[in-house]
């Protein structure tokens, strides 16, 4: 089983600014499981997931945390090349 999550952070969603994922249900509530222990809404705990994924990165290639999260968008903007 699949959870199909979208994260709007209020107002009226402009598709250019967010993007829907599926989780596999068990990930969908570990996420949601740290969210309500460290009293987090569940779009703040996947950022934080992800900010502290790209400081081990950036560790890890001796780079700024910022210049590693530029990066990888860059690479997802093109597509992975």
């Amino acid at each position: 089983m699949r959870v199909f999550v979208t994260i709007n952070k209020g107002g009226s969603m402009d598709k250019t600014k967010y993007k829907s994922i599926t989780l596999n249900i068990d990930d969908y509530h570990a996420v949601r499981g740290i969210s309500y222990k460290k009293s987090r809404k569940f779009s703040g705990t996947i950022t934080k997931l992800i900010n502290d994924y790209v400081k081990n990165l950036a560790v890890d290639n001796d780079c700024t945390p910022e210049q590693m999260k530029q990066d990888m968008i860059t690479l997802s903007k093109r597509g992975g090349e």
